[in-house]
């Protein structure tokens, strides 16, 4: 895998780190890895990268939601069970979107029609799968507390991944 992968996961992580001011702290500080601080890892240490930031990022957004979803304590005992389950079942979807950005990567300096078309579709079924993820999880959500909070917490959700979503389309070149 190239660098450009390796710069738009890295963009996604820090994205996350900028849209909230009180857990500013660096991947280093957070991970305590050294290997990091240099800057990006080489392709050969990309899968864990990638498994790093993403354990980070699950970090960072829990306590942003623990610290903007007031919950009692019934509320929050079956709250953060089916919250685990979500982001295992949004990880799913996380793999295939970096198959997807990867796919990319490696062909959108010389990318044909049908390649394009190819993964403008996979693209488009890869947004209606986390929209009927959050369908799914906001009726389980909405049975062990309020359909309010339930709301809060997909709109916390989603301005946290569209934070991140942008940072990594503003990553990705343009097709040629």
């Amino acid at each position: 895998m190239n660098s450009l992968i390796t710069r738009i996961i890295f963009a996604g992580f820090a994205a996350l780190l900028v849209a909230s001011p009180t857990l500013a702290q660096s991947p280093n500080e957070k991970s305590g890895s050294a290997e990091f601080a240099a800057g990006q890892p080489d392709a050969g240490n990309l899968r864990a990268f990638v498994e790093l930031a993403r354990s980070d990022i699950k970090t960072q957004k829990a306590l942003i939601i623990a610290q903007n979803l007031p919950m009692t304590e019934e509320e929050a005992a079956e709250f953060w069970p089916l919250h685990r389950e979500y982001n295992a079942e949004l990880s799913k979807l996380s793999d295939q979107k970096l198959a997807l950005i990867v796919r990319y990567a490696n062909n959108y300096q010389t990318m044909a029609d049908k390649e394009a078309g190819d993964l403008a579709k996979a693209s488009f079924d890869l947004e209606e799968k986390r929209t009927d993820l959050k369908r799914k999880y906001f009726k389980k959500f909405s049975k062990v507390m309020p359909a309010t909070k339930a709301a809060r917490f997909f709109q916390i959700e989603n301005q946290l991944n569209m934070v991140l979503d942008l940072q990594v389309a503003a990553s990705l070149p343009l097709i040629k």
